[in-house]
């Protein structure tokens, strides 16, 4: 072997030893961020539960009509807004 194959040779290796480490620094990094997300998962899958109870959903019509009207209209609009937001949202982040 000519010093110039075992150069490249030396060289590919290292290469892959650091490919190896970054993977494992990704792998680590990855985790991490399922642990920070995993208390808002939580979160956002009790929320949701919790908003879909027929109780709940009485109890917030209720309030718009206490709200009167015109009022109540635009507290539904408002409130339509933030629920289509918080589900585009909500799809894009189940796409990371």
């Amino acid at each position: 072997m000519s010093d110039r194959e075992r150069e490249l040779a030396e060289r590919n290796e290292r290469l892959r030893l650091r490919s190896a480490w970054q993977r494992r620094q990704i792998a680590v990094e990855v985790q991490a961020v399922h642990a920070r997300f995993a208390s808002f998962d939580r979160f956002a899958i009790m929320t949701r539960s919790t908003l879909l109870q027929p109780r709940v959903l009485l109890a917030g019509i209720v309030a718009l009509l206490a709200f009167g009207r015109v009022r109540g209209l635009h507290t539904v609009g408002r409130i339509f807004l933030l629920l289509t937001a918080a589900r585009r949202l909500w799809s894009t982040l189940k796409l990371i």
